[in-house]
């Protein structure tokens, strides 16, 4: 039966705040003091160099097992989830994509599929209209049906991994989506049926990507980039950030956080301000 935290507030305009929030992984400082806001229907990109944190962000918004907050907020829907258990967080609405999903050897992908479905539906859904639902997304995804009787993502390939994250969002229907390099290792074609899914439901939720390309940026038209550098958001501002980015590299934000240089941070659009 769907929580009945999830049950109230998933019905809500979600709204999403990072307050200051400092984290470690092993002891050792990744993220410090990052703020930013988001409303429903934001793209957010967060770009920055292999290191910067971007991943670990994203994990300590699901309060993953490996990242400490040491301080700070992350609230969603009006709710302060900072020290929320992962499973609630999710219940919540928050999904969470992977670099490199997890194998579950002995667990069928499509029981695997009922279990999310019914989990986080408000009405249980009966097995054929669910089926002729997943076959459906399938399709659309190039995934063979037969895969429904494999064990998840056990012998999957690289881009089937992926697609099946984007399958199991389409079936979870967040209220908060978060895709860490959801397009890595993918050829144009599959980046490009990605694109398509994440922003045709863009509009009834809060979508936040770490990426490292250009050209799937432009395919997902971000309304927000955030620039990571050493755990330190040191810019924020429209896809065309990116553009410079792909075109100068990082080493101008790197050099100033070398020197403890202290950046305004102001978000353009959600007048969302360092503090």
């Amino acid at each position: 039966m769907i929580n009945t935290i999830s049950a109230k507030y998933l019905s809500m305009a979600s709204s999403f705040k990072i307050k200051n929030l400092t984290t470690t992984f092993d002891k050792k400082k990744i993220l410090t003091s990052a703020s930013f806001t988001a409303q429903q229907g934001d793209i957010i990109a967060i770009l920055g160099p292999n290191g910067a944190g971007k991943s670990t962000l994203l994990k300590a918004i699901m309060h993953h097992f490996q990242v400490q907050i040491e301080s700070g907020q992350i609230i969603f829907n009006k709710q302060d989830i900072t020290n929320w258990s992962t499973d609630k967080i999710a219940k919540l609405g928050v999904f969470y994509a992977t670099q490199n999903p997890t194998e579950l050897d002995g667990v069928q992908l499509l029981e695997f599929f009922k279990v999310i479905s019914n989990e986080n539906s408000p009405e249980k859904i009966g097995f054929y209209q669910l089926y002729a639902k997943i076959t459906d997304l399938l399709k659309s995804l190039g995934l063979p049906n037969e895969i429904l009787t494999r064990n998840v993502n056990v012998g999957f390939s690289g881009g089937q991994k992926k697609k099946n994250e984007i399958l199991q969002s389409e079936l979870f229907n967040p209220k908060l989506i978060l895709l860490d390099e959801i397009d890595s290792g993918l050829d144009f074609d599959a980046i490009k049926l990605i694109a398509h899914f994440i922003t045709r439901n863009a509009k009834k939720r809060i979508t936040i990507i770490v990426t490292h390309h250009l050209e799937f940026l432009q395919q997902i038209k971000p309304n927000r980039v955030i620039v990571l550098i050493n755990g330190k958001i040191v810019k924020i501002g429209d896809i065309t950030l990116a553009t410079e980015i792909e075109k100068n590299g990082y080493k101008q934000y790197i050099k100033g956080v070398s020197k403890h240089q202290e950046f305004d941070i102001v978000d353009p659009y959600l007048s969302c301000h360092k503090q």
